[in-house]
């Protein structure tokens, strides 16, 4: 505001000074025509009629900006000196008795008499008797002052008058602005670690309302990993509790057996507690590994190389039950997915079909491809899985053949979910062939 003011001001000024320059110009050109013809003196009244004129305006003006019949009191704020080569011929008489120009160069000057500034403007010119003659005009600088500050007041009074109460604006208009902002940091603040709600603010600005989307994810985010967390925790403990347990049995019996048979029994039965545990873990691993992912971004991923990455990680354990394993179909197939939801999901499944095939079984993993889909296929010739089991094979801790396997009952659920986080399907073919075998088909939608 004060910037505004102060390039108000300036610009006024410099009109203000253009227009009086002007008209004292103008004021010495109409002299001028008048002083050509006196000659060596003014005529014998012109002194007398001057006074009087001046003193009628005192006399008649009631204060300094009262206008009269003879004129402005300000008129006493200008004079004129006219010289000819030299000589002081005649004069206003509220004039300086002496000649106050400072140069003979005409044009306009600052000059000071009489303890003021005078703006000043010199014209020179040639009498018709080759005389060269000089017109001062003078206006005193303070008249022009006085305006500009009137000027100045008149704009950057009501300015000034209006700061209190843009202030009072800007304070209220700023206080509901950051409003919202102050019930978002309340609100934060009120927040603890159990508490992963959305948070709401009521009439968030516009600027305001990313950042409480944003937060709001984050607390999704956090929410969600706690989730899991927890979850995991008490899978964790619900699946381990009855291995350790059976372990620590197995043990005391070793310790109180009496005879060498009765101990290296139990010791058996502790090494494979201890397999079994080490499944369980395994699992409750893969389980952690497919949660995390869950939030992570898609990216287009050739299942191929995956597969060949799995079937080398599991032929060991297929050799030691005398099963052939083979890959067959399509060199390269991509499909958008998480490569480590993927790999999880590929080891499951051959996983599955090595340690349910029974010993000699063929296992099969062919790839395959439609206009709009990616088909894998895990086959083996083993029994065919009956009714009832294939009804909740997906079902958390499900274990169809306790007497075969030693998990955790996850693999088969946690294929169910990386399938469906892939929007892709799985379906059973049991028996696959005419009266044994079993097929696990997952379609993918094609990239």
């Amino acid at each position: 505001m004060f910037v505004s003011w102060l390039l108000v001001y300036s610009e006024a000024r410099h009109e203000i000074n253009e227009v009086y320059d002007a008209r004292l110009g103008q004021s010495a050109k109409t002299l001028a025509l008048s002083v050509m013809s006196w000659g060596d003196q003014p005529p014998d009244n012109f002194t007398q009629s001057y006074t009087y004129w001046l003193n009628a305006i005192t006399a008649n003006a009631k204060d300094d900006d009262t206008t009269t019949p003879f004129g402005h009191p300000y008129e006493d704020n200008l004079f004129f000196q006219y010289r000819v080569n030299d000589a002081l011929v005649g004069k206003s008489p509220n004039a300086p008795a002496q000649w106050i120009g400072t140069s003979d160069n005409p044009g306009f000057d600052m000059v000071t008499a009489a303890g003021e500034q005078w703006r000043t403007f010199l014209l020179v010119f040639t009498l018709p008797d080759k005389r060269q003659a000089s017109l001062l005009v003078a206006e005193k600088e303070a008249i022009r002052q006085e305006l500009m500050t009137e000027v100045s007041l008149t704009i950057g009074l009501p300015q000034l008058l209006l700061i209190p109460l843009l202030a009072v604006i800007v304070v209220v208009l700023v206080s509901r602005a950051f409003r919202p902002l102050g019930e978002l940091k309340e609100t934060i603040a009120a927040r603890s670690v159990d508490n992963l709600d959305h948070i709401h603010v009521s009439q968030p600005t516009v600027e305001l309302s990313p950042l409480v989307k944003q937060i709001n994810y984050l607390f999704s985010q956090l929410n969600n990993a706690w989730v899991r967390e927890k979850r995991l925790v008490s899978t964790a403990a619900h699946e381990l509790k009855t291995p350790l347990a059976v372990l620590r049995l197995n043990a005391e019996n070793a310790l109180s057996a009496t005879t060498e048979a009765e101990r290296d029994n139990d010791l058996t039965n502790i090494l494979n507690g201890i397999d079994r545990t080490d499944r369980v873990i395994q699992q409750l691993l893969m389980l952690s590994r497919v949660e995390q992912q869950k939030n992570t971004e898609v990216t287009q991923v050739d299942i191929v190389p995956l597969l060949r990455e799995q079937i080398a990680a599991l032929a060991p354990m297929a050799l030691t039950q005398q099963q052939s394993i083979e890959l067959e179909g399509q060199e390269s197939l991509w499909v958008k997915g998480h490569p480590v939801m993927l790999s999880v999901l590929f080891t499951n499944l051959i996983d599955n079909a090595i340690r349910y095939a029974g010993k000699g079984a063929s296992i099969s993993v062919i790839t395959s491809h439609s206009a709009n889909t990616v088909v894998v296929e895990v086959i083996d010739s083993g029994d065919a899985i009956s009714d009832e089991i294939k009804s909740r094979i997906f079902d958390k801790f499900f274990r169809g053949h306790t007497e075969k396997g030693d998990g955790a009952g996850l693999g088969m659920s946690i294929v169910k979910d990386i399938v469906e986080q892939h929007h892709a399907s799985i379906m059973i073919q049991s028996p696959y062939f005419s009266d044994y075998g079993n097929g696990f088909t997952v379609t993918f939608p094609m990239v």
